[in-house]
């Protein structure tokens, strides 16, 4: 087991030390790797927790420390104007609930470790709804058939989504789509921190289908994986033979159980946790996309697999062949919908 995995699981509470002390390089090569992952302010936490005569050298510490301050402060700006967001939609006349970041983090035991990235809104409105009224205060950036982007602040990039997420099979999303409606209007219920967001029981279904488009995309990192974590140790008992029929229903089955079996090896979870069984074959596939590619795989070691390369589609399609062989008329069919989106913007 690497000496990441173990201070993941030190982090996380399944482990209590390391099975021997790093060295100073391998102290050095453990902070770059949480960078590199963007889990700086959760590995802190094991940081923390560890003896003295583990603790890393004194330059490492006050690294760390300091990108920990930092996550803290932006997690606390992030959560701001997350409420601010929440408001301003509302008084347009929308319902919202706020994806990912700063409400997956309310399941983490520190919410300000979480290392976050732009806001994710999700409205209750149609597109062609939503657009105009948002278009009369603020300025739309790109505008895809699921978001859009919105300059709301100069601090913190906001997407607004009129849907949650996709799939590229167009039975599987079918069905996903009839999933969050079915999950909409709970998930849009008020939540006394300032903004809405959504059940463990959504985010079981939803986190799941978000990290399945990143290994498909460019990469997956350890910041969706802890996420799933944490999701999964919150599900109530009762709702995992429901949350497993969606999963299976949308065609992630197989992903699931890969990813049953990264949170086992890597992170130590224990197993009254998992869904399903672990896949060991597409386990290790998940678990070295995970280690080569970083958080989105911005900081990918080497050359192989890189976002949207033929490369990628021709490994990926030989693990997951009923989504990926979808992507290209998918593709083709977004690319000439944003066209004529555009096209119309310029006639109108």
């Amino acid at each position: 087991m690497s000496l990441f995995f173990e201070l993941l699981q030190i982090s996380l509470g399944t482990r209590d030390r390391f099975s021997r002390g790093p060295s100073v390089v391998e102290w050095q090569e453990l902070f770059n790797e949480a960078q590199r992952q963007a889990v700086i302010g959760l590995l802190m936490i094991g940081v923390e927790r560890l003896p003295n005569d583990q603790r890393p050298p004194r330059d490492v510490m006050l690294k760390w420390i300091g990108l920990t301050m930092t996550v803290e402060q932006i997690s606390q700006m992030q959560q701001k104007r997350a409420t601010e967001l929440t408001e301003k939609v509302r008084e347009l006349g929308f319902r919202s609930c706020v994806l990912k970041g700063v409400g997956i983090a309310q399941l983490y035991p520190n919410s300000l470790r979480r290392q976050g990235g732009d806001i994710d809104l999700w409205v209750d409105g149609e597109r062609q709804g939503v657009l105009p009224k948002l278009s009369t205060q603020y300025n739309i950036g790109k505008t895809f058939s699921h978001h859009t982007d919105v300059e709301f602040f100069d601090d913190v990039k906001v997407e607004i989504h009129f849907r949650p997420s996709w799939l590229y099979n167009p039975v599987f999303n079918c069905r996903l789509q009839r999933f969050f409606e079915r999950k909409k209007y709970e998930a849009m219920q008020a939540r006394a921190i300032g903004y809405n967001y959504p059940s463990v029981e959504f985010d079981a279904v939803y986190s799941l289908a978000h990290t399945f488009h990143h290994l498909l995309e460019e990469g997956v990192g350890f910041r969706h994986v802890i996420d799933y974590y944490y999701i999964i140790q919150n599900l109530p008992n009762e709702e995992r033979p429901k949350t497993l029929t969606a999963i299976n229903s949308v065609g992630l089955g197989k992903f699931l159980s890969a990813m049953m079996y990264v949170l086992t090896e890597a992170l130590g979870i224990d197993r009254k946790y998992l869904l399903c069984a672990p896949n060991a074959k597409e386990g290790n596939f998940l678990l070295n996309e995970i280690s080569n590619a970083g958080n989105f795989g911005k900081q990918r070691k080497g050359g192989e697999l890189k976002r949207n390369s033929f490369k990628r589609y021709s490994v990926v399609v030989l693990h997951y062949p009923n989504h990926v062989l979808w992507m290209i008329p998918w593709k083709i069919w977004h690319l000439l919908w944003r066209t004529w989106q555009s096209a119309k913007r310029v006639c109108c």
